[in-house]
């Protein structure tokens, strides 16, 4: 008796750890650009990119918690370029630096919430880009966003 007892208390932080853990909710990796060509890395070579963006939106015990990232992506290796961010075209939302989201709200395959200073809703509508949508608000209007590449993952 004394060992099941002595087993039932160390489970119990595991099983409070587990209910306590974090749910994906969100993941979307998407091209909002079209590719383009820019010298990124001062070379004086002209390097194949692309713009894109990175979203992660998880549900936890107090709310939601996640971040919004855009990027320049080298399109020939796949790899993400940061740090070169001299060139700042948009000051509230500087390539690579994770904005953390709120006023998140899902509604079925459907994610609402804001980064920086825009308003953000994306949809999961199957297997990649061409079946998904986002569309932003700049806080005067909304807009499609064109995508180009990756996928908008929802978790029901």
């Amino acid at each position: 008796m004394r060992q099941l007892l002595l087993s039932a208390l160390l489970l119990l932080p595991l099983t409070v750890a587990a209910q306590s853990g974090k749910t994906r909710v969100l993941t979307a990796e998407i091209a909002y650009a079209k590719p383009m060509q820019f010298d990124y890395d001062k070379d004086g070579k002209m390097n194949n990119i692309q713009m894109w963006a990175k979203i992660v939106i998880d549900k936890t015990d107090k709310g939601y918690e996640g971040y919004f990232r855009r990027f320049m992506k080298d399109v020939d290796t796949g790899k993400a370029v940061l740090g070169y961010a001299d060139i700042n075209m948009l000051p509230d939302q500087p390539y690579g630096e994770k904005l953390p989201v709120s006023q998140v709200e899902k509604r079925g395959r459907t994610v609402l919430f804001k980064a920086g200073s825009k308003h953000y809703i994306l949809m999961d509508g199957g297997a990649d880009y061409r079946s998904d949508t986002a569309i932003a608000n700049d806080g005067n209007r909304d807009y499609i966003v064109e995508l180009y590449d990756g996928d908008i993952k929802v978790t029901q």
